[in-house]
């Protein structure tokens, strides 16, 4: 008879936890292990990597569109976006650290920028940084989106991205 209120009392918990709405359907259940994101964004030939990482660092900055992005220090010095054409790589890499809407949780995004002929290319990927985030309900997928719509407004363009794999699949797709 007491598993009915501990019960309660987790789901309760759970929901009182979960991704705020809009951008939250795309929820992950250990792809990774644990709960992550693997999106892949491109722009038009027009967009060079150096003009998405600018406007990518400047977003960040500040606190990123909803305030709770953190500013990251990154092994070569620099905060947000580290720029590795001078070391003879052609791709910028960049960092932030997420807080969830009810600052419970800190989420990792981890992100490359390259030139391709096609234009520039951003792969992002976020992870849940506590253990044993098996189910995320749609964070990680949120904590990429919210940080790159704001880049492609910026820029003056639709925003449109592509799954790499088989982590946060479109709610259709959602097997647990």
């Amino acid at each position: 008879m007491m598993l009915k209120p501990l019960y309660t009392i987790v789901v309760i918990s759970m929901i009182a936890q979960a991704c705020v709405a809009p951008d939250c359907d795309n929820q992950d259940c250990g792809s990774c292990a644990n709960a992550c994101c693997k999106l892949t964004f491109t722009f038009p030939p027009s967009m060079t990597s150096t003009d998405v990482a600018t406007v990518l660092n400047n977003t960040i900055m500040g606190g990123g569109p909803d305030g709770r992005y953190f500013e990251t220090t990154l092994a070569e010095g620099v905060h947000n976006v580290a720029d590795l054409h001078p070391l003879g790589v052609p791709v910028y890499i960049a960092k932030t650290i997420h807080t969830t809407a009810k600052r419970v949780y800190n989420d990792s995004i981890d992100m490359t920028i390259t030139d391709s002929a096609g234009g520039a290319t951003l792969r992002a990927f976020s992870i849940s940084q506590v253990g044993g985030a098996y189910c995320d309900a749609g964070q990680n997928f949120k904590n990429i989106v919210t940080l790159i719509k704001p880049v492609y407004e910026k820029l003056g363009l639709n925003f449109s991205y592509a799954h790499v794999d088989d982590s946060c699949p479109p709610p259709s797709n959602f097997i647990q």
